[in-house]
């Protein structure tokens, strides 16, 4: 598996930050890929269909994606610096991760690196709408960039579920341990694999056939029930050339107990599944995802199952005819 194409979201030619300049020049060139710099512009005049305001023309639009690529092309400059292949791309598109998951689905870049948007200092660590949809939608792995933190021999987590207790396909813990230690070898990081199993007191709840055991057999079955789950999780690692001792199986719900131990360990980035989901079911059992992300203190990397397909149109109804500029190629 290798990646030969990332692309970066950029909120704003102006709020490429340095550290974020950082880990998308690590990551591009570990992986010895090309680099897309891409801005889906918008902007206030905007309505909530996606329509122009009266007395805002496709010229006017048109103005104002030309002066955001001439920023994108300058901000292309610090990447060619440490000797990147950059191309830019700026399009007028509604609502904004509707516009980056559609420049995803043009050119397919095997990985999407995107700040997280939301702006405050105390809010940095938290998820906007426009992070989940993306979550939610981007058919390739999803980096986002929630902390201020370099990279510097990374900590990376892959959360994996191979008994899926919670309901994910089964390959997608594969999917997840390829694209983290893709991930942590490019950084010449530390991969580490964990798993979070069913507190015993409520699988004896849910299994039939240990809801009516015995007391005298209940600590045997228990430490049967252990030993099996971190035979799987261990046998999932072992595919995956992960020594043992870097696997760790805790008791807990997945969406506390995986937080508590990446911000224990100083993650810099976690690795885990996302699923799509009717909003019946997701209200009926909840999503781990949204449960965890935004109590991690690190970068998440969000991988789908092999087949995901996104709920995002190929092609906007919302772009004015002459708006869609062709990418700059820069080397």
């Amino acid at each position: 598996m290798s990646w030969s194409t990332v692309m970066f979201a950029v909120p704003s030619a102006h709020e490429i930050g340095a550290v974020e300049a950082q880990k998308v020049t690590r990551i591009t060139a570990a992986l010895d890929a090309q680099l897309e710099l891409f801005h889906c512009a918008s902007d206030a005049d905007t309505l909530p269909s996606g329509e122009l305001l009266p007395g805002k023309s496709p010229q006017d639009i048109r103005q104002f994606v030309l002066d955001a690529r001439r920023g994108l092309r300058r901000a292309a400059e610090r990447f060619q610096a440490h000797g990147l292949h950059v191309r830019t791309s700026v399009r007028w598109d509604y609502p904004v991760h509707e516009g980056i998951v559609r420049q995803v689905l043009r050119h397919r870049p095997r990985l999407l690196i995107a700040k997280s948007s939301m702006r405050g200092r105390a809010e940095r660590l938290f998820l906007s709408h426009t992070d989940w949809k993306l979550i939610e939608t981007c058919p390739c792995p999803l980096l986002l960039l929630k902390t201020d933190r370099p990279y510097s021999q990374p900590l990376v987590i892959a959360a994996v579920d191979p008994g899926h207790a919670h309901d994910k396909p089964a390959a997608l813990d594969e999917q997840i341990l390829d694209s983290a230690g893709l991930m942590s070898t490019a950084l010449e990081g530390k991969l580490v694999v964990f798993h979070a199993s069913i507190p015993w007191d409520e699988a004896t709840r849910i299994q039939p056939e240990l809801r009516d055991l015995p007391e005298y057999r209940d600590e045997q079955i228990h430490g049967a029930y252990l030993a099996q789950v971190r035979t799987k999780v261990l046998e999932l690692a072992e595919r995956h050339d992960v020594a043992p001792a870097q696997v760790h199986v805790e008791d807990g719900h997945a969406a506390e107990a995986l937080a508590r131990f990446a911000n224990r360990q100083r993650a810099d980035i976690v690795a885990m599944g996302a699923v799509s989901r009717s909003r019946l079911r997701r209200a009926l059992i909840g999503h781990t995802a949204e449960r965890v992300l935004d109590v991690l203190h690190s970068d998440v990397l969000i991988v789908k199952p092999p087949g995901f397909r996104s709920r995002v149109r190929h092609q906007s109804q919302r772009v004015p005819s002459g708006t869609e500029l062709r990418p700059r190629m820069m080397w």
